[in-house]
């Protein structure tokens, strides 16, 4: 694997009438909090955990001619814990093995340097045709995120076969994808079809996104609506997007006849000068009452769009494990009431941001969430809570930046007054974090 880097840079060399053109980014991350637990009485609870991790995300793009191009995305250590990867050596003397990380025990797993996506493009008097895996976006990032930014932990891809095309300001997409499920000649392949339109200028814009999606083997069809538009008016942008899901068949879990209806949707209004700015975000995603019945509520946004620090954000509550392996990372997951994106919930999301200097911006942001359906186990515990998060960026030159984050996020009743026979309760304590990110993006 180590061999491609090399090898891209190349072949990257410009030959005949072929540009190179390079994208992409270094970001490291650290983490601290005190306690995801959001508990400092439960036996299990973990007390204060740290983490940091880096990513270093290579785009290059050979522009062949002017009807012919090839794109890529390379990840070196994606998302990997700092000294994750050390290699191991055998002591001489004793018989030992341990993990090296000095210069004779450079990391060779794999995962280290990750082809991510691969994909070529044919430019044609009647739209692009491309073919390949490529990432996939649209409107807010509710349903389909990139995640090509330094902050995103996440990102969207798929092996498609996508033809788009702009009239003016007029657009149109039309793709085609298959989750290959390992068989040949087996109807047991995830398939879907995506046909959208919109319209989009400088100052505003709007779609429509439509997704069908079947698998003969299971009997699964589903579709999926997405309507999503922007305007901006002087320094005023208002940004929703809405998206239906609705299906029904059999899963491959087991079980049959299943019937799903699904909804979530966002309302973003901010606004920004050269001073300050700020924004108030309202966002919803439907849920169950009871997720072990055949009818299927529950929608849950893209692990991209984050309201918080913790708050959906963050597997919450976490607890120690009992006996720590290479498998659970020394957590235990049992008692996880909420994880990383907004799911069954209700949420309004107001910050505010000051330009203290030209090059160093602080932002003050306030979460609280209920959720959207409650009932059964949940009656009576509706409640998320709030999180407070107070951010200072830091940009001293072009392409660089730095940014810590401070929050505290006060469990609300669906944590606090949550217990289980085996894992306890106690899920009261507020739970505070802490945040730095640095990157270089060109």
């Amino acid at each position: 694997m180590f061999t491609l880097l090399p090898f891209l840079l190349a072949v990257g060399q410009p030959a005949h009438a072929t540009e190179l053109v390079w994208e992409g980014f270094y970001r490291g991350k650290g983490d601290l909090f005190n306690s995801l637990s959001l508990s400092n009485t439960n036996e299990k609870a973990e007390g204060t955990s740290n983490m940091v991790d880096d990513r270093f995300s290579l785009r290059p793009s050979w522009l062949i001619s002017e009807h012919a191009a090839l794109h890529a995305q390379i990840d070196l250590y994606p998302y990997t814990l700092w000294g994750q990867t050390t290699a191991d050596t055998t002591d001489p003397d004793t018989g030992e093995v341990t993990a090296m990380a000095d210069s004779d025990g450079v990391a060779t797993e794999s995962d280290s340097l990750v082809a991510v996506r691969a994909w070529g493009e044919a430019i044609t008097p009647v739209g692009r045709v491309a073919a390949g895996r490529m990432p996939m976006e649209w409107g807010a990032g509710l349903l389909w995120n990139a995640g090509n930014t330094a902050g995103a932990q996440h990102s969207d891809t798929a092996t498609r076969l996508q033809w788009t095309h702009t009239f003016k300001q007029v657009f149109v997409l039309g793709a085609w994808d298959q989750q290959y499920e390992g068989f040949l000649n087996a109807p047991d392949d995830m398939q879907s079809l995506s046909l959208a339109f919109g319209y989009r200028s400088e100052t505003a814009g709007f779609g429509l996104l439509n997704v069908y999606r079947y698998q003969p083997a299971m009997a699964w069809n589903a579709y999926t609506g997405d309507v999503w538009g922007f305007a901006q008016i002087g320094p005023l942008r208002v940004e929703m997007e809405m998206i239906g899901k609705f299906g029904g068949g059999n899963l491959e879990t087991g079980a049959n006849d299943i019937k799903q209806m699904a909804f979530g949707g966002m309302l973003n209004a901010g606004i920004d000068n050269e001073k300050f700015g700020g924004s108030v975000e309202l966002g919803f995603a439907t849920g169950d009452v009871d997720p072990d019945d055949k009818q299927v509520h529950t929608f849950t946004f893209d692990a991209n769009h984050d309201v918080g620090l913790m708050l959906f954000e963050q597997n919450l509550p976490t607890l120690a494990s009992t006996v720590a392996n290479d498998t659970n990372e020394g957590r235990d997951t049992d008692a996880v009431l909420s994880g990383n994106g907004v799911s069954n919930a209700i949420y309004l999301h107001p910050s505010f941001h000051y330009n203290l200097l030209p090059n160093v911006r602080a932002k003050v942001a306030w979460t609280t969430a209920t959720l959207a359906k409650g009932g059964g186990e949940t009656d009576g515990r509706h409640g998320y809570g709030n999180e407070f998060d107070l951010s200072v960026r830091y940009d001293p030159f072009p392409h660089l930046w730095i940014e810590g984050t401070a929050g505290v996020l006060l469990p609300g009743k669906y944590y606090s007054e949550f217990t289980d026979t085996d894992l306890g309760g106690g899920f009261d304590q507020a739970a505070l974090g802490l945040r730095l990110v640095g990157a270089v993006e060109f």
